[in-house]
C-alpha cells in the first residue's frame, strides 16, 4: 500500500515539475542546445532583423521570450529564480528590484567593447550605482500624447493636470498599465519629488485614480498611442517612442512634456545569476551595441539610443533633436521611476483602482 501511494506520488510531483518547467523555462532549458542562448525582452525592444543578422553571423541562435510588463517579468525571474535565461532587458526600477532579489550576475565589462561610445547620462544612476549589474540600452520619456485638432480651439496647461486634474477634464484619456509606474507618478503629482509615501498619501493617490477612472478609456502598457490615432481617447499616457511612431502616421497627434518635468525609463542589459553562458550573451551584447544596430532600432522603434557615436547617423526632426540633447537643469527635471512604498500596497491599491 505504501509503494503505491509512493509511486503514485512520484508520478504526480513528476508531472507538476515538468508542466511547472513548461509554463515558466524556455524551451531549449529542456533541449540544452549549447549555441543557443535565452532572451527574455520587451516584445518591441530588439528588432528581428538585428538578432537574424547576428545568428547568421555568429551561429549562435537566439530564442526570444517575451513580457509584456515589468510586472509579468519580475513575477517569472523571482518564480525560476532566473533559471533558464540568459539575457533580460528590465527597466530602470526593475533592475533594483532583482538586484535585491540577488537575481543578477555582475557583469564582466572587460569583455564589453563599447563603453566608451555609453551616453555618460545614463550611467552611475541610483538603481544600479556604478552600473556594477545593468548597462544601459536604450532610453525614452513619459508624454502626455495629444490630440492636436481636439485641443486647437480649447485651452490647456502643459501640464499633468492635463490627466490628472479630476474636476476640470471633460474628455477621454488613456493610462498606462504599470501599477508601480502610475503610483509614482500620481505620487509625483500630488507631493512633488519624495520616494516614499506612507499609508495615508496612498489612500489619497488611489482616491485620485478611482475618481479619475471615468475619464479613462484604456489601461495599456503597449499602443496606448492607438486611441489617440483612433481619436477615442484626447490625451493619453505614453512614451516618446510610441508617440513619435504615431506622429509619423498621423499629423493630427502631437505631445506635450509637462512643465513639472516628466519621468525617464531606462531599459538595461543584464545578466540572470544562474546562467551559463556568459561568452555567448556578450557577443550578443556587443552586437547590439554596434551603430549599425542601434540606428536599425531607432528608426524603426524610435527609440533613444544609449549610445552616442550613433547620433550622427540619425534622422532627427527638431523636436527629436531638442529631448535627445537636454542637459543640465532641463534633464534634471526628468525623474526615475520608484517603489515608493511596497509592492504588495502598489498592487493592493491597483486592484482597488481596477474593481472599483
Amino acid at each position: 500500500m505504501i509503494k503505491k501511494i509512493f509511486i503514485r506520488s512520484s508520478v504526480v510531483l513528476f508531472w507538476f515539475a515538468l508542466i511547472f518547467g513548461i509554463l515558466y523555462w524556455p524551451e531549449e532549458t529542456f533541449l540544452g542546445n549549447n549555441r543557443s542562448i535565452n532572451v527574455f525582452a520587451w516584445g518591441d525592444i530588439l528588432d528581428p532583423s538585428v538578432v537574424a543578422d547576428f545568428e547568421k553571423e555568429t551561429g549562435i541562435k537566439v530564442n526570444m521570450n517575451f513580457y509584456a510588463s515589468n510586472e509579468e517579468m519580475l513575477v517569472k525571474l523571482k518564480a525560476t529564480e532566473g533559471l533558464g535565461y540568459d539575457m533580460i532587458v528590465p527597466s530602470d526600477y526593475s533592475v533594483e528590484i532583482l538586484i535585491k532579489e540577488g537575481l543578477l550576475k555582475p557583469l564582466d565589462k572587460s569583455k564589453l567593447n563599447f563603453l566608451s561610445h555609453l551616453n555618460s547620462k545614463l550611467l552611475d544612476l541610483p538603481f544600479d550605482p556604478q552600473n556594477v549589474y545593468s548597462i544601459p540600452f536604450e532610453w525614452e520619456i513619459f508624454l502626455i500624447g495629444i490630440d492636436k485638432s481636439y485641443f486647437a480651439t480649447r485651452s490647456y496647461e502643459k501640464s499633468w493636470k492635463m490627466v490628472f486634474d479630476v474636476d476640470h477634464l471633460s474628455y477621454r484619456i488613456t493610462m498606462m498599465n504599470d501599477p508601480i509606474q502610475m503610483i509614482h507618478l500620481v505620487t509625483y503629482y500630488l507631493y512633488g519629488d519624495v520616494q516614499e509615501i506612507n499609508d495615508h498619501q496612498l489612500q489619497e493617490v488611489t482616491r485620485l485614480l478611482t475618481q479619475q477612472k471615468k475619464y479613462v478609456n484604456a489601461y495599456a502598457d503597449f499602443r496606448g498611442d492607438y486611441f489617440l490615432a483612433t481619436r477615442n481617447s484626447a490625451a493619453v499616457i505614453a512614451s516618446s517612442s510610441y508617440l513619435w511612431r504615431t506622429m509619423k502616421k498621423f499629423p493630427f497627434v502631437g505631445f506635450v512634456m509637462p512643465q513639472e518635468g516628466s519621468f525617464i525609463t531606462v531599459e538595461n542589459i543584464c545578466i540572470p545569476k544562474p546562467s551559463k553562458k556568459e561568452n555567448l550573451t556578450y557577443q550578443l551584447i556587443n552586437y547590439l551595441y554596434t551603430r549599425s544596430s542601434m540606428k536599425t532600432h531607432y528608426d524603426n522603434y524610435s527609440i533613444f539610443p544609449a549610445t552616442t557615436d550613433v547620433n550622427p547617423d540619425l534622422t532627427q526632426d527638431a523636436e527629436t533633436l531638442q529631448l535627445l540633447s537636454m542637459e543640465g537643469k532641463e534633464f534634471e527635471k526628468l525623474r526615475f521611476t520608484t517603489v515608493v512604498t511596497s509592492q504588495e500596497k502598489i498592487r493592493d491599491a491597483w486592484v482597488q483602482v481596477k474593481t472599483n
